[in-house]
Formats: C-alpha cells, structure tokens, sequence
C-alpha cells in the first residue's frame, strides 16, 4: 500500500475560506460585528488573529467545574493531520486564578507559542473566574410574621 503526504494547506486559504462561510459565525444586529462561536476562539471575533479554526496555533480556555481546561494545537503534522481529535493537547488547571494567568503567560509568551494571545487569554481567566464567583443562588424568601390568633 503506497502512503501519500497530503500537503497541508496555509492558514490565509483557510480564513479566506472560512471567514465569511462558517457554521459557527453568529451576526450581530450592528452593521460590521460578527461573532463566532468556534472552538479555539478566546474572545468571540470574527479575526484572523483569534480564529481556532484558520490559525495552526490555537489557546482555548473553557471552565469544567471548578477548574479551567487549557486546549492547544499539536505541532505533530505527519500522525495528526487527519484527526482533528488527536490535534489538541488539554490541561486541567485547578489552582487560583492569579497561578493560571501566570500559566497562560508561560505557555504562550515564554515558550513562543503565541505571545499575541496572552492579554485575550488572561482576560478570558478572569471573566470566568468572575463568572464562577456569581453562580446562581436563588433568594430566600423572608418569612412574614404572622398575626395573633
């Protein structure tokens, strides 16, 4: 059986083919201001720079409980080229939120992943640690005194 290498695509072809016909676009009412809701995204923009799908280098953060899963691509081209399940790599990061930010920095900024991605993702950690602080309780109702019988 003879293998042959598929030749990989640029990032630019696949915004260009990606950037206005998505299944994950969601339009806003303004004129101009589109949303997605693709996985690999930190802020929801419908940009070059923070597109999971178009980008060969993608954070993800997402909140699994009381911790924060980090999700980022593999470099491995030749064994996960078609399987997009094997071409993400996740972390489970359950200390503080000040001890994740100073991961995301060190992940993306200190080891050249993306360092363009470090203030999107460390504002990512704090609006979902705020979001993890204000959970739902609902109001007790308070009890009415009731009169003499």
């Amino acid at each position: 059986v003879r293998h042959s290498r598929v030749a990989m695509v640029s990032d630019d072809l696949i915004w260009a083919c990606v950037r206005n016909n998505s299944s994950f676009l969601r339009k806003a009412r303004k004129p101009n201001a589109t949303f997605t809701s693709e996985p690999g995204n930190l802020t929801g923009k419908n940009s070059f720079k923070y597109s999971g799908l178009a980008n060969s280098k993608t954070i993800d953060l997402k909140a699994d409980g009381n911790a924060l899963v980090l999700t980022t691509k593999v470099k491995d081209i030749d064994a996960n080229s078609r399987k997009p399940k094997k071409m993400t790599r996740s972390t489970k990061l359950s200390k503080n939120a000040r001890a994740v930010a100073k991961t995301l920095g060190n992940v993306s900024a200190g080891t050249f992943y993306r360092a363009d991605l470090k203030q999107a993702a460390q504002a990512r950690v704090s609006a979902l640690a705020a979001a993890k602080t204000r959970e739902y309780k609902p109001i007790a109702k308070a009890q009415r005194p009731r009169g003499k019988k």
